[in-house]
C-alpha cells in the first residue's frame, strides 16, 4: 500500500512545516504514537513527498533490544548525507567538549542543507541512547534558522523517564511542533481493513476489527489477514501477530525465535553464526539423508535451510530485505518470538551471538554477553564504558557503569565502590546531578565501612561548581568527613577536599574554618598545597576555593589575581574552562570597580573562551553577562530579549539557577518599568520564605520599590535587629544593604539609615552588582547620597551624588544617570535651589521618556509636583468645569501669558508634559487656541470674585 490511510489531516501539518525550509525556515516535528500506530509509515509517506518536491533525505533509526553505539541514528545519517568527519565516533582529548562535537554536527548538517532543503527522519527514540537524545535536543535548538527539518518519531509510554523529559525540551524547542498519531476513525478502519484483507469481508466483521484493534492500524491489519481463515478473532496485538506466525513453517518459525535476540535488525551471516543447529538436532531435523559424517556437506545443508527458512519469512512478510540487512516487520514481531524462548535457551542464544558479532559494536557484545550469563560480560562491559566515557557518550558510559555493577560479586566492596564513582562521574557530566550525588553517597559509604579515606575524599570531590543547590551542604558535611582521615601521604586529595569545603561552605553560615580548627583562610592553605602538589585539577579548584572566600567587596583586587592565574593555568594546561572561569572572575571583578574600558576587553576574551567550549552552561553564562551589559546600557528590549534567552539555555543546560536569576532580573526590570511587579512579589515571596531568614530583605525591598509602604512598615521591626548579621564575605552583601538604605529612605528610619550609611561607606566607589550574570543597579554613591539626605548631611549628599553622576556617565549607564539626576533634584530642592533642580528634572525626564523608564518618569513627575506646590506666587484658581487641578492650574499660566517651557520652569514640569496638558485642555474645552484658554479662564475667574 502506497497512500497512507486516515493520516490526511497530520501529513498536511508536517508538509506544512516542510514547506517553510525552503525558504531556510526549518523545524522540528516530533510524532507520537502506541506501537503499530504507523509512526513508520507516516515517516516514509512524508519521505517520498519531499523527495518528490527536490528535498533531500537521511534516515536514523534506533536499537529497541536495549542502547546501541552511542550516537547510533546520528552516524547513520551523517553517512547518508556524506557529511564531513565530526568526530562523533572517536575518542576525544581533553580539550575537546561534546559540544563542541555537537556543534560540527550542527555545522555538518548547516553544509549539507543546500538547495531544497533536508529533512531528517529519527526513528524509535524511545529506545534511543540518551547521548543521542542530548544531541537532538542540541540540533533541535539550531534547527529553526537552518533549512533542515526534524521528524523524530517515538513510543508512548515515556513519561517520567530521562527520555521524556529531553523529549519535552525538545519540544519547547523554537520552531518544535508535535504531531499525536491516534486511533483511526471508523470510515478510516474500514478502508484499512478492507485493502489489507485477501477476500473481501462483511459488515459484522468490519465492526469486530474495528471493537478489537481500537483503532491501531497495525492491529487493523492483522485482524484483516486472519478474517479470512474462518477463526475465531483474537483479542490482543501480540496475540494476533502469534496467530499470523502460526501459519509458517516450523523451522522458519524457529529460525525467526533464534533470531529475535538480535532486537529488530541483523543481516544474515551473524544470524547463521548466531543459530546454526547442533550435529544432533540436524540430524534429527534434516533427516538420514544426510551424510553426517562430511562436515561440508552438514554445512551445505544447514545453509539451505536456512535460506529456506528465510525465504518463507520473507515471503511471509514477517521479515523485510534491505540490501544485507534483516529486519522484523514490526518491533512487535520480534518481542512476540523473543517471548517464546525460554530463559535457558535465551541464554544460550545469547552466548552464540556474542560470538557472532565479537567484531562488531563493543556495546552489543558486551548485551550478549550479560544476556548470556558469559564470564568476560563484566570485563566486556567496563571496556564499553570506558570506550563511550571516551567519546563523550556519559549517558551511555553511564548506562554501561550501572550494567557493570549489576554483575560485580556482592562481597568485592572496594571495585564496587570505584565503579560508583566512575558512574557518579558521568552521571554529573551528562547534567544528572541527584543521580550523581547518590552515587557518591553509596560510594563514600562503602569508603566509610572499610576505612578507605581515598574513597571517600573522591566521593566528595567528583561534583564540582555545585553551589546553591540541595545537595550542596551534604557535599560539604562529606568533606568534613574526609579530611580527618587524610594522612600526609595524599596531598593532591587533601588539597582537594580542602578546597571543596570552601567552595560549598553556607554564604550565610559560619564559615569553613569552624570546621576546619578555627582556622581562617582554609582556601589560602588548599592553594598552598594544591601549588606544592602541581597536580592542574587541584590548583583550579583550591583557586576556586580562594575565590569563594573572598567574594566579599573588601578583596576584589585579589580575585582580579586569582582570575588571571585561572586564565593562565587554563592556556598551560589546555583545559579552556579553567580560563572561561578565570574571565569571569575578571569581569566580577571589573564590574565592582566600574572599569569599563577592562570590562569590555574581558568579555570579548570571555566570549571567546565560551565559544571554544560551546557548552551550554558556557553560552548561558555568557547570555547574562550580555543581558547584565544591555540592562544597566537602559537598552531594556535587547535586556528582555537575553533574559529569555538566558532562561531557555540555562533549562536546556538544566542548571538549578536559571530560574532564580531570571526571577532577579524580572525584579530589576520591573524595578525600571513598573511592569510585572505582580508576579515577581509572589516569586520572590516563595523564594525567601523557604531561605535563610535574612533574604527576607529582598521581599522587603520588592515591596518598597512597589509602594506596598504598610505592608513593609510591618515587617521591618522584625528584620532590622538582624541586619548585622548579615555576613560581609557574601557576595551578595553591597546588593542587600544597598536595598536597605532604598527602604530606610522609603520609611524615613534615621537610626538604621545611619548604620547602613556607615557600613557602605567603605565601598562608595563601587557599583552595586553581586554576580557578572545579573543585573547592575548602579553606583553605591546614590544609595549613599539618598541616605545623606534621609540624615540631613547635605553636604555629603552632593557629594556622594555628584560622584555617582560622574561614575555613572562614564560608564554610559543611562538608567542610573537618569536616577541620580533625580536625587540630585531632590538634593537642590532642599536648598531652594530651583534653577538646578529643574535642570536635573529636565535630565532625568529625558531619559525617562527615551528609555521607556516609567517609575522614574512617575518619580520625576512627582517631585515637580510637590515642587510646583510649594511654589508661593503660583496662584491656583479653583478647577472649574471639567479640567483636573493641574490642568486648571496650567489654564491661570496660560491666562498671565506664560510659554509653554516658562509654564514648565515654574512648575517643575518638563515641556512635553506641559504640551499635553494643553492639548486635553484644547480637546476638553473645544477650543483651537491658547487665546481661548486665557479668555475663558478670565471669564472663570472674574465670575469667581463677583459672586
Amino acid at each position: 500500500m502506497t497512500e497512507l490511510v486516515g493520516r490526511g489531516r497530520e501529513l498536511a501539518e508536517a508538509e506544512t512545516r516542510l514547506s517553510g525550509v525552503r525558504a531556510g525556515s526549518g523545524a522540528v516535528v516530533l510524532v507520537e504514537g502506541e506501537a503499530g500506530a504507523g509512526k513508520t509509515a507516516f515517516a516514509n509517506a512524508l519521505t517520498r513527498r519531499a523527495r518528490a518536491a527536490g528535498h533531500a533525505t537521511a534516515w536514523g533509526s534506533c536499537l529497541e533490544v536495549e542502547p546501541g553505539a552511542p550516537f547510533r541514528p546520528w552516524l547513520q545519517i551523517l553517512h547518508a548525507i556524506r557529511a564531513p568527519a565530526t568526530g562523533l565516533d572517536e575518542p576525544a582529548d581533553a580539550s575537546v567538549t561534546r559540544y563542541r562535537r555537537f556543534d560540527a554536527v550542527v555545522e555538518a548538517l548547516r553544509d549539507r542543507a543546500t538547495g531544497d532543503g533536508l529533512l531528517l527522519v529519527l526513528d524509535d527514540l524511545h529506545a534511543a541512547d540518551l547521548g543521542s537524545l542530548r544531541l537532538l535536543q542540541h540540533v533541535a535548538s539550531e534547527a529553526a534558522d537552518l533549512p533542515l527539518m526534524l521528524l523524530a518519531l517515538f513510543r508512548d509510554g515515556q513519561a517520567g523517564t530521562d527520555r521524556h523529559e529531553v523529549l519535552s525540551a525538545v519540544g519547547r524547542e523554537r520552531g518544535a511542533h508535535r504531531i499525536r498519531l491516534g486511533a483511526l476513525a471508523a470510515g478510516d478502519v474500514t478502508e484499512l481493513a478492507t485493502r489489507a484483507a485477501a477476500g473481501p469481508l462483511d459488515a459484522a466483521t468490519l465492526r469486530a476489527i474495528g471493537e478489537r484493534s481500537g483503532g491501531n492500524p497495525l492491529f487493523v491489519v492483522e485482524l484483516a489477514r486472519l478474517a479470512g481463515t474462518g477463526e475465531r478473532l483474537p483479542r490482543g496485538i501480540r496475540a494476533t501477530i502469534g496467530r499470523r506466525l502460526d501459519a509458517l513453517p516450523a523451522d522458519t518459525r524457529l529460525l525467526l525465535r533464534r533470531a529475535s535476540v538480535h532486537g529488530r535488525e541483523f543481516d544474515a551471516a551473524t544470524l547463521a553464526a548466531t543459530v546454526r543447529l547442533t550435529r544432533d538436532e540436524t540430524v534429527t531435523r534434516l533427516g538420514p539423508a544426510l551424510d553426517v559424517a562430511l562436515d561440508v556437506a552438514l554445512d551445505a545443508a544447514l545453509d539451505a535451510a536456512l535460506d529456506a527458512a528465510l525465504d518463507a519469512a520473507l515471503d511471509a512478510g514477517v521479515l523485510v530485505a534491505d540490501g544485507p540487512v534483516l529486519r522484523f516487520d514490526h518491533v512487535l514481531t520480534q518481542e512476540v518470538l523473543y517471548a517464546e524462548l525460554g530463559p535457558a535457551e535465551r541464554q544460550e542464544l545469547h552466548a552464540r551471538a556474542a560470538a557472532a558479532v565479537a567484531d562488531g559494536p563493543i556495546e552489543t557484545v558486551a548485551h550478549h554477553l550479560r544476556q548470556g550469563g558469559e564470564a568476560e560480560a563484566l570485563t566486556v562491559t567496563l571496556r564499553a564504558a570506558e570506550r563511550a566515557r571516551g567519546r563523550l557518550a556519559y549517558e551511555d558510559a553511564a548506562y554501561q557503569y550501572r550494567a557493570a555493577l549489576g554483575l560485580l560479586p556482592r562481597a568485592d566492596d572496594g571495585t564496587r565502590a570505584r565503579l560508583l564513582l566512575d558512574l557518579a562521574g558521568c552521571e554529573f557530566r551528562a547534567g544528572a546531578v541527584d543521580a550523581a550525588w547518590r552515587c557518591c553517597q553509596e560510594a563514600a559509604d562503602l569508603g566509610r565501612a572499610a576505612g578507605d579515606a581515598a574513597v571517600l575524599a573522591d566521593a566528595a570531590t567528583v561534583l564540582r561548581g555545585v553551589t546553591d543547590s540541595s545537595v550542596t551542604p551534604r557535599i560539604h558535611a562529606l568533606c568534613r568527613a574526609a579530611l580527618p582521615l587524610l594522612g600526609d601521604t595524599e596531598p593532591v586529595r587533601r588539597a582537594r577536599v580542602l578546597a571543596q569545603l570552601v567552595v560549598t561552605a553556607d554564604p550565610f553560615g559560619p564559615g569553613p574554618e569552624a570546621t576546619y580548627g578555627g582556622e581562617p583562610d582554609v582556601g589560602r592553605r588548599a592553594l598552598q598545597q594544591a601549588e606544592a602538589c602541581g597536580d592542574p585539577d587541584a590548583v583550579f579548584l583550591a583557586l576556586q576555593a580562594r575565590g569563594t572566600e573572598l567574594t566579599g567587596a573588601g578583596h576584589v583586587l585579589e580575585r582580579l589575581s586569582l582570575g588571571e592565574r585561572a586564565v593562565r593555568l587554563g592556556r598551560e594546561v589546555g583545559r579552556p574552562e579553567y580560563a572561561a572561569w578565570g574571565h569571569l572572575w575578571r569581569l566580577g571583578a571589573f564590574a565592582e570597580l566600574g572599569r569599563r574600558v577592562p570590562f569590555d576587553t574581558e568579555l570579548a576574551e570571555f566570549a571567546g573562551a565560551v565559544d571554544q567550549l560551546r557548552e551550554p552552561l558556557w553560552t548561558w553564562r555568557l547570555t547574562l553577562v550580555r543581558a547584565s551589559v544591555a540592562f544597566s546600557e537602559g537598552r531594556l528590549a535587547l535586556a528582555a530579549e537575553l533574559m529569555a534567552e538566558g532562561q531557555a539555555r540555562g533549562r536546556r543546560a538544566g542548571h538549578e539557577g536559571a530560574e532564580f536569576f531570571h526571577l532577579i532580573y524580572a525584579d530589576a526590570l520591573a524595578q525600571l518599568t513598573g511592569e510585572g511587579y505582580e508576579p515577581v512579589e509572589r516569586a520572590v515571596r516563595a523564594f525567601t520564605e523557604q531561605g535563610p531568614f535574612l533574604s527576607r530583605a529582598w521581599h522587603v525591598n520588592v515591596l518598597t520599590h512597589m509602594g506596598r509602604i504598610d505592608e513593609v512598615r510591618a515587617m521591618w521591626p522584625s528584620l532590622v535587629p538582624h541586619l548585622g548579621a548579615f555576613p560581609r564575605h557574601a557576595r551578595e552583601w553591597v546588593v542587600a544593604m544597598s536595598g536597605m538604605a532604598d527602604v530606610c529612605v522609603a520609611l524615613g528610619d534615621r537610626e538604621t539609615g545611619a548604620w547602613v550609611y556607615t557600613q557602605l561607606l567603605t565601598f562608595a566607589d563601587r557599583q552595586v552588582i553581586a554576580d557578572p550574570l545579573g543585573p547592575g543597579l548602579g553606583p553605591v554613591a546614590l544609595r549613599l547620597g539618598r541616605l545623606a539626605r534621609l540624615l540631613g548631611d547635605a553636604e555629603a549628599a552632593g557629594e556622594h551624588l555628584r560622584v555617582a553622576l560622574a561614575t555613572s556617565l562614564a560608564l554610559g549607564f543611562a538608567p542610573a544617570t537618569g536616577h541620580v539626576h533625580l536625587e540630585l533634584a531632590r538634593a537642590a530642592l532642599d536648598q531652594g535651589d530651583r534653577a538646578a533642580a529643574r535642570e536635573h528634572l529636565d535630565a532625568a525626564g529625558d531619559l525617562a521618556r527615551r528609555l521607556g523608564l516609567a517609575t522614574l518618569q512617575a518619580a520625576v513627575e512627582a517631585v515637580a509636583e510637590r515642587a510646583a506646590e510649594a511654589v508661593a506666587e503660583v496662584v491656583v484658581t479653583p478647577p472649574a468645569g471639567p479640567l483636573t487641578p493641574r490642568e486648571g492650574q496650567i489654564a491661570a499660566l496660560v491666562a498671565e501669558g506664560l510659554s509653554n517651557r516658562q509654564i514648565a520652569e515654574r512648575l517643575y514640569l518638563s515641556v512635553r508634559t506641559v504640551e499635553n496638558h494643553v492639548a486635553h485642555i484644547l480637546v476638553k474645552l473645544g477650543f483651537e487656541s491658547r487665546a481661548r484658554i486665557a479668555s475663558w479662564h478670565t471669564e472663570r475667574a472674574h465670575g469667581e470674585g463677583t459672586r
